[in-house]
């Protein structure tokens, strides 16, 4: 299983590329900013929710070309997340996938562009007419407000704040670290599968098991990060490590320990993949997805 799950991904990852690059090239003569979305957007990356999104479309027998703006649309989301995180004002990280954060390359000012001009162009390719002819207007409009809601002040953005504000607290509790990694870092899986589940009209509580798996698995998947910033170096990671020490963030790791933050991502993936079994095999490549990312703690 190991070597076909890790070969599906590699293929899927190099789809996702190609689209990233086709897309880019439309705005490679428009703006000096193209530089800098460029190296940020096609500098590396497992590419997991996207090919998150691909996987749960596929699994319900459609053509994944079909899909592929939007799983393209939420790694525009995801990497300029990572771009503004790594600012001097958030997180003043210098390393990420492996060289330079865009904020070193390019400067605070076209770095924080850039983060915004992939959010904006994010919207711009999942609106695009060319998608009425695959999707009704209906169900386009109710991705792009997933898009909104995930990515916003319910999601995303409300648990960065959540990070900032909570750091170099004494007053933290798993209810506070849960609130952060629901919304920091598993919206934007819950994002991606929701968003193939919608397009592939399943039903409300399959959508529902989706969501409850995409929530739980990327719990696991910010604690793992976090056991791996406490114990790897920048060498294995790619990016600057012991940043959630050195800004006192509020994670699993600094409440408990790396050892019992261990246990508990194990138990969200159990509860994760526990969401897709009622529906046999259907949701398979899911699951091994998600066995094989966090095998390694």
């Amino acid at each position: 299983m190991e070597t076909n799950i890790e070969t599906y991904l590699e293929n899927l990852r190099k789809i996702v590329e190609s689209s990233l690059s086709a897309l880019l090239e439309k705005i490679r003569e428009e703006s000096p900013l193209y530089a800098a979305i460029n190296y940020s957007l096609l500098g590396g990356g497992k590419r997991l929710r996207p090919i998150f999104t691909i996987a749960t479309f596929e699994a319900n027998g459609n053509d994944i070309s079909q899909v592929l703006p939007f799983a393209a649309a939420i790694e525009m989301v995801h990497t300029y997340s990572l771009i503004h995180d790594d600012l001097p004002i958030m997180d003043n990280s210098d390393y990420r996938r492996g060289k330079l954060t865009c904020h070193k390359v390019y400067g605070s000012d076209m770095a924080l562009l850039a983060g915004d001009a992939l959010l904006s162009f994010a919207f711009e390719v999942i609106t695009s007419r060319r998608l009425t002819e695959l999707f009704n207007e209906g169900t386009l409009r109710w991705i792009a407000h997933e898009f909104a809601e995930y990515s916003g002040i319910r999601g995303l953005v409300g648990g960065q704040v959540m990070d900032m504000v909570t750091m170099d607290s004494n007053d933290i509790d798993e209810n506070i670290v849960l609130y952060i990694e629901r919304r920091k870092t598993a919206s934007l899986f819950m994002l991606a599968v929701r968003v193939g589940g919608i397009l592939s009209q399943v039903s409300e509580e399959e959508l529902k098991n989706l969501t409850l798996f995409g929530e739980n698995f990327g719990i696991s998947y910010q604690i793992r990060d976090d056991i791996l910033d406490a114990t790897s170096t920048k060498e294995e990671l790619g990016k600057d490590v012991g940043q959630d020490k050195k800004n006192k963030k509020a994670t699993f790791v600094s409440l408990y320990g790396v050892d019992k933050a261990a246990v508990l991502m194990n138990e969200y993936v159990e509860k994760a993949i526990d969401y897709l079994k009622p529906y046999g095999e259907k949701y398979q490549r899911l699951s091994d997805i998600v066995a094989f990312i966090t095998k390694s703690i």
